[in-house]
């Protein structure tokens, strides 16, 4: 996918207002140089100002090492992959860290957080033609929910339609097609040539 410097401005812009990105953050980078997220991860605080810290591997997937880690370290938002956000929401937490936003993201959140979190836990969708998010949702407790958290409203001069197999919209809470449009797709696929 050919992801424009457009494309990612707008998604720097857009989680700097959202998260309220400020030069005193402390960001972690946990994903693969080679992986879109790291995008994520690391243009919405080096514009800014904000330090980006490497986790390292001896931390990396191990839950409470990484939150000890993260407290430790002062780190105040954070993107992890869904299942190893699930597994840190569900540890205990210091009433008092750093730790403002979790964000997460790459697969089906399959549960709301617990209540009593030191922060807030954030959904993010976003297919290969996005600017690694298109859409987010704040995961706020609801106890026994049977429903999956959701996958939130569109970033900034992002559109999202829920449509159906003829692309009619279908009513709110109907399953469907997911239509993304707006700033944050990228413009198409490169072939190569044999």
């Amino acid at each position: 996918m050919q992801i424009t410097h457009a494309n990612l401005l707008n998604l720097v812009r857009w989680h700097q207002r959202a998260f309220n990105i400020t030069s005193a953050d402390l960001a972690t980078l946990q994903a693969s140089p080679g992986f879109d997220a790291a995008v994520w991860e690391l243009w919405p605080y080096l514009t800014i100002g904000a330090s980006v810290y490497v986790v390292d591997d001896a931390v990396r997937t191990i839950p409470d090492r990484l939150r000890d880690w993260m407290v430790a370290t002062g780190i105040t938002i954070s993107f992890l992959p869904t299942a190893l956000a699930e597994c840190m929401v569900n540890l205990s937490w210091p009433a008092k860290t750093g730790l403002r936003v979790l964000l997460t993201g790459a697969d089906t959140l399959s549960r709301y957080p617990p209540p009593g979190l030191p922060f807030a836990l954030v959904n993010n969708y976003g297919p290969t033609e996005c600017t690694v998010v298109g859409d987010f949702g704040r995961g706020h407790p609801h106890g026994e929910s049977k429903d999956l958290p959701s996958i939130g409203r569109p970033v900034d001069n992002v559109e999202i339609h829920i449509v159906d197999e003829r692309l009619n919209p279908v009513p709110d809470a109907t399953p469907g097609e997911l239509v993304i449009g707006g700033a944050g797709v990228g413009r198409g696929y490169r072939i190569s040539p044999n």
